[in-house]
């Protein structure tokens, strides 16, 4: 019963981090085009996705920004969320059955 209920849990944090990646593209295309960025959708999506975005925004990624003009940020913040979707959630379900299971 534990298990499954484990395995549930993990199914739904690994959806969760998906739903959110593809949110976070969403907002990149909406941001290229003019016209959208200013609608409802575009500054509710800029409020569910910035302040995770931001978290890379600083330090040598914030350097690279000012010197090239280019923001790779959402990029980071795309490639860390995979990370955690691929490996920490299957270390967590690992650790957690061999607690649990």
């Amino acid at each position: 019963m534990m298990t499954v209920m484990i395995y549930n849990l993990i199914s739904i944090l690994d959806y969760l981090i998906y739903l959110y990646s593809i949110l976070m593209v969403i907002d990149a295309i909406i941001s290229w085009i003019p016209g959208l960025h200013e609608s409802a959708v575009a500054r509710i999506l800029s409020r569910l996705i910035d302040p995770y975005v931001n978290l890379f925004r600083k330090g040598p990624i914030e350097s690279l920004s000012n010197t090239t003009g280019i923001d790779i940020s959402f990029l980071v913040g795309v490639l860390v969320l995979y990370f955690i979707q691929s490996y920490v959630i299957n270390w967590l379900l690992n650790i957690l059955l061999k607690l649990f299971g």
